[in-house]
């Protein structure tokens, strides 16, 4: 008997809050991932305040055979181009890492949820699914009868039982386990059609 299987109710509480969770990472990796692209602006500015200092000394290239300033304007010129090829490949960066940083939030903490959750979700799905499969095949069997009426007494309060009326444990001994096995069906989430009905 399985004492510790979770409600239909609890499932679904934890099915929302799963969702929940995995709505809320995937917003906050995006949130990250756009932040981290606004440092991008650096380098782009980085590039055009190059761009900028490569024209300055583009505008001074008549200068550039006169011997000291003309060491000078090259440095420059070399100096802005370096920069300007350095702010391009940080912005490349930036935008891999924003992507990274982005999907790393989602997927991780995503993961994560489904990682302790499907433990419990997966086999209460399986247990569900053999008691309606075996409740569609015979939705009288005594058996299974007395297998959610044991399920039932393992996991019901002292207010549910005195709820039930007289003695459910004695109807149970004597053979009428439905009375108990409805109410774990009732807290599986699932109905019984008897044929007798």
């Amino acid at each position: 008997m399985r004492a510790l299987t979770p409600s239909a109710r609890l499932v679904r509480l934890l099915d929302v809050a799963l969702a929940a969770w995995v709505a809320f990472w995937v917003v906050v990796g995006v949130i990250a991932g756009l932040e981290v692209s606004h440092l991008a602006v650096l380098a782009d500015t980085v590039a055009r305040t190059a761009d900028s200092l490569r024209n300055a000394v583009s505008a001074l290239a008549g200068l550039s055979q006169v011997p000291l300033i003309g060491n000078i304007v090259r440095s420059v010129n070399a100096s802005a181009a370096t920069a300007h090829a350095q702010a391009a490949a940080t912005h490349a960066t930036i935008d891999r890492l924003s992507l990274l940083v982005g999907v790393a939030l989602a997927v991780g903490q995503t993961a994560l949820g489904l990682l302790l959750y499907l433990p419990l979700r997966l086999p209460w799905r399986r247990d569900v699914a053999d008691i309606r499969r075996a409740l569609a095949a015979d939705p009288d069997d005594p058996v299974l009868g007395l297998y959610l009426a044991r399920r039932a007494l393992a996991l019901m309060s002292l207010t549910e039982a005195r709820a039930l009326g007289g003695d459910p444990w004695r109807g149970a001994a004597a053979g009428d386990v439905w009375p108990l096995a409805e109410v774990e069906l009732r807290r599986l989430g699932l109905r019984r059609r008897s044929r007798g009905r």
